[in-house]
């Protein structure tokens, strides 16, 4: 007689059998005609990047050197008498280095405090810090015009009337590039967006020569730590002004070669 119990007995031994093959085989599991496949491990997302562990160390550099530059330049301007203060120094310190800087890092993957925010955000925390820091250093501009009975009759003068004009028409095209979709009737988001970047980056740039130049004025002279050893400590200032504008403009300029410039070329020629 035929035992239904061995014969069932001897299904299940076979079925395993053949599963245990097919899994050394090819990894998969097949139950009722499914393939389930072994999910490969995951990589942590929360883990960085090497590319970004060297982003965020190249930008806590660069907030040494602003800090290092608009501590000093404040302290040195703040510790004389009120009658005294150079208040467009401490002006144009905070505005341009400061927070144009911080503006233009805003988009930077290694930033630690726009991290968390979305592509949105990061464009209006840079609009606002640019517009802070142009109101600002354009006071400080304002009140040495005010101040002085000739002008413009330096390098850092000629640099810097250059630089207001430029300004002024940069704040005109990042709004425009703010509301660029908006604008889609009028001009392609694409060139509305490139012509900021390109106009933005030489504007930063000549901020930053307008600030190089100007620590050869008199005024740093009179007001620095020891006139003895002024140049030693001048070159410093303007070695760490060229770093600050090399650290906060290649993420533009790298943004503007590649993202806009080469891969319109690139998509052009397909």
């Amino acid at each position: 007689m035929i035992s239904w119990r061995n014969i069932f007995k001897g299904i299940r031994s076979t079925s395993s059998t053949l599963i245990n093959q097919n899994m050394r085989q090819t990894g998969k599991i097949v139950i009722n005609k499914v393939e389930k496949t072994k999910s490969p491990k995951k990589s942590n997302p929360l883990s960085p990047t090497t590319c970004q562990i060297i982003e965020f160390g190249l930008v806590s550099l660069n907030r040494l050197l602003i800090g290092f530059v608009t501590i000093y330049m404040c302290w040195m301007c703040l510790r004389v008498e009120l009658q005294e203060i150079p208040f467009h120094a401490i002006l144009c310190t905070v505005g341009f280095v400061c927070l144009m800087s911080e503006g233009l890092m805003a988009h930077y993957r290694g930033n630690a405090w726009t991290k968390l925010c979305n592509r949105i955000e990061k464009t209006r925390t840079h609009w606002l810090l640019q517009l802070i820091g142009s109101i600002v250093g354009l006071v400080g501009v304002g009140i040495k015009i005010c101040i002085e009975d000739i002008h413009f009759h330096t390098l850092h003068g000629i640099v810097g009337l250059v630089t207001t004009i430029l300004l002024l028409l940069g704040l005109v095209s990042g709004l425009s590039a703010l509301y660029a979709n908006e604008m889609r009737n009028f001009m392609q988001p694409l060139f509305n967006k490139t012509l900021h970047n390109m106009w933005g980056l030489m504007t930063y740039t000549l901020v930053m020569a307008s600030m190089y130049t100007a620590y050869d004025t008199d005024i740093f002279v009179e007001y620095s730590l020891d006139a003895a050893t002024y140049n030693d400590f001048k070159w410093l200032i303007q070695i760490s002004i060229v770093g600050i504008w090399a650290l906060t403009s290649y993420g533009p300029l790298w943004c503007l070669v590649y993202t806009k410039i080469w891969n319109t070329n690139f998509r052009c020629q397909q």
